[in-house]
């Protein structure tokens, strides 16, 4: 497991390999603080290095669950009988009596129970992942669903202008319709020479056009203001929305960093091949073959500004050069 903010992974595991063709009763639990293994109700391994929420708030919206396997397509060979996910970390004795329940099928409402799959219809509810790409979102919300003053974060790729309820009671409240002034700034970075800007004038000029047309029949006007940063440095970064520099080459597949530009999450979203890297090691060249965590970077000729493009190869997140 590792944390949104942690540097890197951490895995528990038991001082013993399981046993061909017979059923075992895992539970991981996680308090914020202590992570445990339990196998067949026995703790069998903790570790405190993993601090916090898993998710932040606007990270968990973009998460998929998988079981039995991961977006490297390393997967579980055996059987899932039984999945249950909880709201808290469960004890050593709760653990003990949901084992207990599983077996006899009891379907008592249970508040702090996310969900329990017994995976009979695989199929009508999850997505093979063998199938596609990308797991496929069946259901958005709720269907009962209720506006309230607490706006969570929007769902992956929306905004709170998407929500239904939201668009509902503007049309609705004539209050909410009087006349109304945004402001907002546009920061446009340029190089160090004031060239090649981010966008263009004309582009700016056109955004702001249309923004005004298109909430004109709302009350609503938007004023603009341009800052022009001259900064070399800074125009050629990449910036991607919740990957932090920590996740790439932590050897975990953060899929918010999975891009071209940071080596697809430092290597950890490719297959690498053990080739030829002790014959392309620090051989002046920087060789994207090895640009992964796993072969420190092509032996740091990837980050090796007097050979290679940094901006475009450095995907080390100590390097300087990042």
């Amino acid at each position: 497991m590792k944390t949104d903010r942690a540097r890197k992974v951490t895995t528990i595991t038991d001082h013993r390999s399981y046993l061909p063709n017979q059923w075992v009763h895992l539970a991981v639990t996680y308090n914020g603080r202590l992570m445990k293994l339990y196998v067949n109700g026995a703790q069998v391994a903790t570790s405190g290095e993993q601090v916090g929420s898993i998710f932040s708030p606007l990270t968990m919206k973009c998460k998929v669950l998988m079981i039995g396997g991961n977006a490297l397509n390393q997967n579980y060979r055996g059987y899932i009988e039984h999945f249950s996910l909880w709201r808290m970390a469960r004890s050593q004795k709760e653990i003990l009596l949901d084992m207990v329940q599983v077996t006899h099928e009891v379907d008592a409402p249970l508040p702090q129970l996310v969900f329990r799959e017994s995976l009979l219809n695989v199929k009508s509810t999850w997505s093979p992942m063998k199938d596609s790409p990308t797991p496929e979102i069946e259901f958005s919300s709720h269907p009962g669903y209720l506006l309230d003053t607490n706006l969570n974060p929007p769902l992956c790729g929306q905004t709170v202008c998407d929500n239904v309820e939201v668009i509902a009671s503007y049309n609705k409240l004539p209050n909410f319709r009087h006349k109304k002034t945004v402001r907002y700034q546009v920061v446009n970075i340029y190089d160090d020479y004031h060239r090649n800007p981010m966008v263009s004038h004309q582009q700016i000029e056109f955004q702001h056009r249309h923004l005004n047309e298109a909430f004109n029949p709302y009350n609503i006007t938007w004023e603009l203001e341009v800052l022009e940063i001259k900064n070399s440095s800074l125009r050629n970064r990449l910036i991607l929305a919740n990957c932090e520099i920590s996740k790439v080459g932590n050897e975990n597949c953060d899929p918010e960093c999975n891009h071209s530009l940071t080596g697809y999450d430092g290597g950890d979203c490719r297959i690498v091949r053990h080739s030829s890297f002790n014959k392309k090691k620090q051989n002046g060249v920087c060789d994207m073959d090895c640009n992964f965590e796993r072969y420190s970077f092509d032996g740091g000729d990837c980050c090796n500004p007097e050979i290679t493009d940094v901006t475009k190869t450095c995907f080390d997140p100590n390097s300087p050069h990042r």
